[in-house]
């Protein structure tokens, strides 16, 4: 008898953004495609988050109030390196989106105005590179684990 496979959670994907209509937008796209979205207004509410659960995805505007997007990505990679950041943003400028990736380490650009199949084909493209990351991450550690039991068994038992 086979015991059916209990249901993963889904994966939390944070939208941040200070435009509380775009930010509906983000929301109700991709609610769609069955992630748990939590969505801010504001970069701390946004780091508050990430220091809080763990997050796949963040989706953050490159404009706000209190920083901008390359600023919050620098400080979630600190705090949640593990998240893939998507930003959003209105500017297009090569300074941007060299900003955003040299330095905020970000996945993915959007421009304004986007397309929601555009939104939701990036989110998707992070969402798995979340997951190849967090495999390769897992499979390090394993390996890791394997390797100190090995010192100490040897250790403990020179020679084995």
């Amino acid at each position: 008898m086979t015991l059916p496979t209990p249901p993963t959670p889904p994966l939390t994907v944070l939208c941040v953004d200070d435009d509380p209509d775009l930010l509906a937008v983000l929301t109700r796209v991709l609610r769609r495609d069955g992630y748990d979205i939590v969505a801010v207004g504001t970069p701390h509410e946004a780091l508050a988050v990430l220091a809080s659960r763990p997050v796949a995805v963040m989706v953050s505007d490159y404009e706000m109030p209190e920083m901008d997007g390359v600023e919050l990505s620098v400080r979630a990679r600190a705090l949640s390196p593990e998240t893939t950041r998507v930003m959003v943003t209105g500017r297009r400028t090569v300074d941007t989106a060299l900003a955003g990736i040299n330095i905020g380490e970000v996945f993915r650009f959007l421009h304004k105005p986007f397309e929601p199949d555009v939104l939701r084909q990036e989110v998707a493209a992070a969402v798995a590179h979340h997951l190849e990351t967090a495999e390769v991450v897992a499979q390090r550690s394993t390996a890791l684990r394997r390797q100190r039991m090995l010192e100490a068994l040897e250790a403990d038992h020179p020679g084995i």
